[in-house]
């Protein structure tokens, strides 16, 4: 439901979710709810015709590093019932700190025919240019995944070329150690970090054979 549109339909009702966290500060969350109610009045303000009901879900101390928020869950049930038209809240880090759990977020939205508003971004996703930011984003982040795939996909053939877990040369000749010198020297008092730098070896393989 478009609100650029909301002017021109008659005795429309509007549920609108006003969603606000905060990881500690509880003012925070007074300020959150005082730009969001503001913007509430001039949507009732721009379309008298309108009939708003307002829902308000707030998460406290909670990181946005976890969709597992108790409010935002609930608005979430709400959404796939379809029992909400917009939801409103003032920063995209508000909703989700990961980029791919916002995407993964406005695209469960989209599919429920729901719209959001991020008011002191500026983004609003019931008008074309914010679908083609989403769209975009949704892109850089395809992008970066990719990236990363290749990466480690280039990491992992290196691995199995040079012989080790991270694909990097591990800079140490590969010996035969002397285990009955390597034994001798430890039994007349040497230490075993002494015994590797002798042989120029890390400390590893002496307690290896120390120890085998």
């Amino acid at each position: 439901m478009d609100t650029e549109n909301h002017s021109t339909k008659a005795h429309a009702k509007i549920i609108l979710a006003k969603y606000k966290r905060c990881s500690t500060d509880n003012q925070e969350l007074k300020l959150q709810d005082d730009v969001l109610e503001k913007h509430i009045a001039r949507l009732r303000e721009d379309n008298p015709k309108n009939e708003y009901e307002v829902l308000d879900f707030e998460d406290f101390a909670i990181s946005g590093k976890t969709i597992g928020r108790i409010a935002f869950q609930n608005m979430m049930v709400l959404c796939n019932k379809r029992k909400i038209d917009i939801i409103l809240f003032t920063k995209l880090d508000r909703l989700a700190r990961s980029l791919q759990d916002l995407l993964n977020t406005a695209s469960i939205l989209d599919n429920h025919g729901v719209k959001f508003i991020v008011v002191e971004q500026n983004l609003n996703t019931s008008t074309s240019q914010g679908k083609l930011l989403f769209h975009i984003l949704g892109a850089f982040a395809e992008f970066e995944r990719t990236i990363i795939r290749e990466r480690m996909e280039a990491g992992r053939k290196k691995a199995e070329i040079v012989g080790t877990k991270s694909g990097k040369p591990c800079h140490r000749p590969k010996s035969n150690l002397d285990e009955d010198g390597v034994k001798h020297k430890y039994q007349k008092g040497m230490s075993m970090t002494s015994i590797a730098k002798e042989y120029g070896v890390s400390i590893t393989p002496i307690r290896r054979i120390l120890n085998g």
